[in-house]
C-alpha cells in the first residue's frame, strides 16, 4: 500500500485523510463528544489497517476507561 510513497509529494495523503477522517482535530478527550471524536478517527484508522491491532485493543481498552471516568 505505501509503495507509492516517496519524495515526491504528499500525492496520498488525500487518500489517507478520507479512510481515517478528520474527527480528531481538536479532542482533548475531555467530554463524550470528545472521546467520541478520537474513537470515530481510530476506528476508520483500524479499519484500514492504518493502526496495527494491538494499537486498536490498546484504544479501545482506553476508551472504556476513558468513558467510564466521565460518567462518574
Amino acid at each position: 500500500m505505501l509503495a507509492g510513497c516517496g519524495t515526491s509529494g504528499v500525492s496520498g495523503v488525500p487518500a489517507l485523510r478520507s479512510a481515517i477522517g478528520s474527527s480528531l482535530a481538536g479532542a482533548q478527550g475531555k467530554t463524550l463528544v470528545d472521546q467520541n471524536k478520537i474513537d470515530e478517527t481510530m476506528a476508520s484508522g483500524c479499519a484500514v489497517k492504518f493502526y496495527t491491532p494491538a494499537e486498536c485493543d490498546r484504544q479501545t481498552k482506553a476508551s472504556a476507561e476513558r468513558r467510564a471516568e466521565l460518567k462518574s
